[in-house]
């Protein structure tokens, strides 16, 4: 099946948290959230469907085609040949996450996170009363890159029992090699570490390929978690549907402990449909083809930003469909003034502030560029003509 990637969606009828038209002013295009504006694919819509038209909605029970399906979307994608045993559910991302934190730690120890970072998982570990320690990623002119020198220096601290890798990385679109991925399973091994990887944008990678952690050694398959969900991918955020992956026996059943106190009120019989449909083979065409989008966006942005907008560099991201910008060239000495220039352009970004508290994301932003190519030009030819202004 063909997919329509430049059709502009009516989001008016939504009840979706970016296009929140109670705070969205008239015009205004929200590139702040992390997510695509292009329709689902179609098998999905038929699943939902389809359970929309039973008679009753009871208390859902579990065949192995959900686990399956997760299974075969990582072997027939990512390579890794992963046993549906492994899989068990969850609500998302950070609640996976935090599954996994709980397991294997204690109030007051200490949960590794790269900076700048997804905020959520901050106040994840703080609501578990785990204390951050955060290694900052180098942000160079060719790329992004570890400090390994301060990420031995955090994993060797007796207190620090979890790292949590975000591969591709949010929000600079990094996607680790594997020599990367080997060296931070040498130190987990070597310091007793547990690797939690969250894999969401893992289907969007333009350069080279994403290697799933478990796949580099026998020690990092035995000891970590894989957290994986189909919203990026497909669009499908609102069902609220994921899946954790734990080849290790015995941390699985401690992991399993944590989940059963809330599986009652956590899964949905419309959002394992809806996983089953992404993951099962019905919706690889959607994936290839909004990769491929995606890709032609990331150059399409690049392209204008150089030619356009020098002023604002595109820290280049190896895969996602969000991009770290540094506009420290535009020359806002506050980055109060700098959301003020986004915002008075008609286009909405998240502060660099909410990646980092210190002081790493001042002069930078997030901004998402899965959209029609018509949004996306029609937002950097707004950037364009307000950057002409602070010119002048």
């Amino acid at each position: 099946m063909q997919y329509d990637f430049n059709r502009i969606l009516d989001r008016t009828r939504e009840r979706s948290k970016t296009w929140d038209f109670r705070t969205l002013r008239p015009g205004q295009l929200p590139m702040n959230g992390a997510e695509t504006h292009f329709a689902c694919p179609v098998p999905v819509r038929e699943a939902v469907q389809a359970v929309a038209e039973w008679e009753v909605y009871g208390y859902p029970y579990f065949t192995e085609d959900f686990s399956n399906a997760a299974a075969s979307w990582m072997q027939r994608r990512h390579g890794w040949d992963c046993n549906p045993r492994w899989v068990e559910f969850v609500s998302g991302i950070v609640p996976g996450i935090a599954f996994a934190v709980q397991a294997v730690s204690q109030p007051g120890d200490k949960i590794l996170i790269n900076t700048p970072a997804y905020d959520p998982f901050r106040s994840m570990v703080e609501a578990n009363d785990r204390e951050l320690t955060e290694s900052p990623l180098v942000i160079g002119e060719d790329g992004v890159f570890f400090d390994w020198e301060d990420m031995e220096r955090r994993f060797s601290d007796p207190l620090t029992k979890a790292f949590i890798l975000c591969d591709p990385h949010n929000p600079t679109g990094k996607n680790c090699t594997e020599a990367e991925l080997c060296r931070i399973s040498r130190l987990s091994e070597k310091y007793g570490v547990l690797v939690i990887v969250d894999e969401v944008h893992a289907d969007f990678v333009f350069y080279g390929r994403h290697i799933s952690y478990p796949t580099v050694s026998d020690w990092a398959r035995n000891n970590s978690v894989v957290v994986i969900n189909p919203s990026k991918t497909f669009n499908v955020a609102g069902f609220r549907t994921g899946a954790v992956i734990v080849p290790n026996e015995e941390l699985r059943a401690y992991i399993n402990k944590k989940i059963l106190a809330v599986k009652g009120i956590s899964r949905t019989i419309t959002g394992v449909a809806a996983f089953e449909a992404c993951y099962d083979g019905r919706c690889d065409d959607y994936a290839d083809q909004v990769c491929a989008y995606i890709y032609d966006n990331e150059q399409y942005l690049a392209a204008f930003l150089k030619e356009r907008i020098p002023e604002i560099r595109l820290i280049r991201p190896d895969a996602c469909f969000v991009c770290w910008l540094d506009c420290r060239g535009l020359g806002f000495t506050e980055q109060s003034q700098l959301m003020e220039f986004f915002t008075n352009a008609g286009v909405l970004v998240t502060s660099g502030e909410e990646f980092d508290r210190t002081g790493m994301g001042e002069g930078f932003v997030r901004m998402a560029y899965g959209f029609p190519r018509s949004q996306l030009k029609e937002a950097l030819e707004r950037l364009a003509a307000a950057a002409k202004e602070i010119r002048k």
